[in-house]
Order: C-alpha cells, then structure tokens, then sequence
C-alpha cells in the first residue's frame, strides 16, 4: 500500500483538532435528518396516538406529548431552524387538532424546536445524560410558552397552580419516555465515538 502524502496527514489532523480537543480524538459525529416523507409519516402516527391513546395514559393531569420529543429529536439532528420550521408544522397541526388553542401549540412548539436544535452539532446529542433532561426543560419551556400564547390571545389559563402541577408531571413522563426510547432504540440517541 501507498503511504498517505503528507499533505493529507496533515489536513486530517487539523480537521480533527478543530473538531474535538486533543490530536488523537476523532472528530464530531452528527447523524443525518431523517428524509422528509420519513418525518410526515412520524408526525402523522405520533398525532395520531396522541390526541386518541395518550389522554388514556395520563397521570395526574399530565399527558406526555409524542409530537414535541418527536420535533425536539429532529431538531436534535437537523439544528435550531430545521427544528423550528418542524416545530411550526407540528404545532399547528396540533392546534387543528385540538381546535381550541387558536396558535399557541404553533409558536410554543416552534420554540421548544428551536431550543433542541441548539443541542445540534455538539457532543451533548450523543448523549442520554443531556438529551433526557433536554426533554424535560423544553417540554417545560414550551408549556410556559403555550400558557403565554394563549394570554395574548385573551384565554388565560385558569388555576395556573393545578397546571404548573401537570407540567412538571408532563415533564417527568416526557423525559421518562426519552429515556426508554433511547435505551430501547439506542440508533435513535446518534452513535457514541467508540461505535464509529
């Protein structure tokens, strides 16, 4: 076999410094979008298990919300824009859904995509210790969000307690469901630096 020409060697080893810390570490790993056929018919199966099985499952007020783990996961791999425009879309059709939020689901899960998206293109998506709490802190994020939203538009949500309550359960079930997902379908979570 031919020996590499020193040229390459050495734009490799700047590609991988400037990509992680240290000369030997190989560089970041970001895993594709899925295609966009593939991504309707999730939002369109998610939808669908959410506005008929999900509120069977609630517990203690709180439904879990497939649609946003479904758009922070996308935004997770595609960034803060794609996560956003995805966001838009999921919302609203949320809100045609539910037909009583006007455009809250639209701009609160515009901005929890949005928010996951910053996740993209960083160690921290190839990991459960950070994507588990993510889902967490924007399924909070976009409840606050949706109570805003729904100010604006002149519905403010009465006992704000009792719903402050039932977000903390929706973001505990949220993070719960995050979490076996990714221990049941770990190809879902990227792929960690020693599966390369």
């Amino acid at each position: 076999m031919k020996p590499a020409p020193k040229a390459d060697v050495a734009r490799l080893r700047t590609y991988w410094a400037a990509n992680k810390p240290g000369e030997t570490s190989a560089p970041a790993y970001w895993p594709d979008p899925p295609a966009w056929w593939q991504l309707a018919t999730a939002l369109a199966a998610t939808l669908l298990v959410q506005s008929s099985i999900a509120p069977f499952v609630a517990i203690r007020g709180a439904i879990p919300s497939g649609v946003l783990l479904l758009v922070g996961w996308y935004a997770v791999r595609a960034g803060s824009l794609r996560g956003c425009t995805f966001g838009l879309i999921a919302g609203a059709c949320e809100d045609a859904v539910s037909g009583a939020t006007g455009v809250a689901w639209t701009f609160a899960t515009a901005l929890a995509g949005a928010l996951a998206g910053r996740l993209a293109r960083t160690w921290l998506a190839d990991t459960k210790l950070a994507l588990v709490p993510a889902a967490a802190a924007i399924t909070l994020v976009r409840y606050v969000a949706f109570a805003l939203v729904m100010q604006l538009q002149g519905r403010p949500i009465p006992l704000g307690l009792m719903h402050l309550h039932a977000a903390l359960w929706q973001a505990a079930l949220d993070a719960l469901i995050a979490y076996a997902t990714l221990a049941a379908l770990p190809q879902l979570g990227g792929q960690s630096a020693h599966r390369r």
